[in-house]
């Protein structure tokens, strides 16, 4: 009589999960060969990681990680990005990634300066833009220093229509620029691209297409997104790259709202449910709004090492670490790897990362979620044991875990959450992240994954190290 297979496997959690799937009896052993860090990095880790001072980064860690754990944002209102995202006025512009002049910006935000000009009135021609920006009164200032989200070039200027999200645990207030529809999906926000068509698609937005949606949520007393992200983490999306079930949920409990309002605006409704419709990855803008706003609640939290912000501009990559509030950390940006759009593009048409959707990754979303979705981890070539290995892998850089996302591919375990800069360099694992592909002229070339690069988490625990006198 044969004995059935028992097995202890040590290392790699995929061999695990292959095994635990064909009903063998497997224990896991975590292990990998140690990360050889030089002297006064591993002792710097050391110091940060034992003691009173550690004891009271794990205490700060734990609290950080409880407040994205239990945020509860809610959908609440549609504003002018002037009325809602801190700082932006007159002659100010948002962009993605760390703080960057305009000589050393990549042609996409460059060209982003002169479309917001155009865009509000400040100048009259791109010439009459360039002076602007030459004189120094125009104020580029990064997206993530602010209470909103840069995602592709982070585009934003004051009359730009704003989704409005509230946390009701921390009381933080996010704001997100909207999808521009089907046909400018990513035109003047995304890529900083300008035409008249484009300007009148943003009026259209702001004074059509949105307000209806708004009058529902209002109505609602605001849209709760907590339930939305969590049902659709457990149907295939990681809600960086795929929304397609977020959509379909969003839809569900918005849409019977709008519906109530078509008796009174019965042509502008309709064109606006037309709109949700037909955008595809329309909640996209929501995820990041509830990412920024439970992130924004760790901001300048004592003595934490959990990673608040990451992104890039096509540049520079840059992190922030919650103890040191709104100190960026930079290295030079990574180029994603994946699989493009059509056989035409190479990896000399694609720019660095640029964008700050990442933020979601701070939330537990995208890479660190990529068990949840193996359909967009198979559009990089990776196998379910891989994206399942890949959670894994985010588990040991992470503070807890998130109940409020169990995955039926984890055999119901919960998601990562609250990057510690710590276990990133004791570790030797950067945290990866997912997103689009940008060529270099403008638009989506393909979609794929980077790893934030580690040098941004050694110079923040050296600052952190120097604020704290170890």
């Amino acid at each position: 009589m044969k004995e059935k297979l028992r097995v202890v496997n040590v290392g790699l959690s995929s061999f695990y999960d292959a095994l635990k799937a064909q009903d063998c009896k497997v224990t896991q052993i975590d292990w990998r060969p140690p990360v050889k860090l030089d002297a006064a990095l591993s002792a710097l880790v050391e110091k940060l990681t034992t003691g009173e001072l550690g004891q009271k980064i794990d205490r700060a860690n734990q609290d950080a990680a409880d407040m994205v754990i239990n945020a509860d944002p809610v959908w609440v209102d549609v504003r002018p990005a002037g009325e809602v995202v801190e700082g932006l006025g007159d002659y100010t512009v948002t962009h993605s990634g760390p703080p960057i002049s305009y000589e050393n910006m990549v042609r996409l935000h460059q060209r982003g300066m002169v479309s917001a000009c155009l865009f509000e009135g400040w100048a009259k021609n791109e010439e009459e833009a360039l002076a602007l920006i030459d004189s120094g009164k125009l104020k580029m200032i990064s997206a993530l220093d602010t209470n909103t989200v840069g995602a592709g070039t982070g585009i934003i200027t004051k009359s730009v229509a704003m989704i409005v999200i509230r946390d009701r645990n921390n009381g933080k207030i996010a704001a997100t620029f909207p999808a521009e529809g089907i046909v400018y999906q990513g035109g003047f926000c995304g890529w900083g691209l300008y035409s008249e068509g484009i300007a009148e698609n943003l009026r259209v937005m702001r004074e059509r297409l949105l307000p209806p949606m708004a009058e529902a949520a209002k109505r609602m007393g605001g849209l709760p997104l907590k339930t939305i992200l969590a049902e659709s983490m457990q149907m295939g999306d990681e809600n960086h790259t795929r929304q397609t079930v977020a959509d379909f949920l969003f839809e569900q409990r918005l849409l019977p709202e709008m519906l109530k309002l078509i008796d009174e605006d019965h042509d502008r409704v309709l064109d606006s449910i037309r709109y949700i419709m037909e955008t595809p990855r329309f909640f996209h803008c929501f995820g990041q709004g509830a990412s920024r706003a439970a992130m924004l609640g760790n901001v300048g939290r004592d003595y934490s090492t959990v990673v608040t912000a990451v992104c890039g501009n096509g540049v520079e990559f840059g992190i922030k670490i919650a103890a040191m509030g709104n100190e960026w950390f930079t290295a030079p940006a990574p180029m994603m790897e994946g699989k493009y759009t059509s056989t035409k593009y190479t990896i000399a048409d694609q720019i660095p990362w640029c964008g700050d959707s990442c933020v979601v990754e701070c939330a537990g979303l995208g890479g660190l979620a990529a068990a949840a979705s193996p359909i967009v981890c198979n559009l990089r070539g990776m196998t379910l044991a891989q994206s399942i290995a890949q959670t894994r892998e985010m588990e040991r850089i992470c503070v807890k875990k998130n109940p409020n996302y169990p995955i039926p591919n984890l055999d119901f375990d919960f998601l990562p959450v609250g990057i510690d800069a710590r276990k990133v360099v004791a570790e030797g694992i950067a945290p990866v992240i997912h997103g689009g592909m940008f060529n270099k002229e403008g638009g989506l070339i393909g979609a794929g994954m980077a790893r934030v690069p580690m040098e941004c988490f050694e110079k923040a625990l050296a600052a952190f190290a120097k604020k704290y006198g170890v």
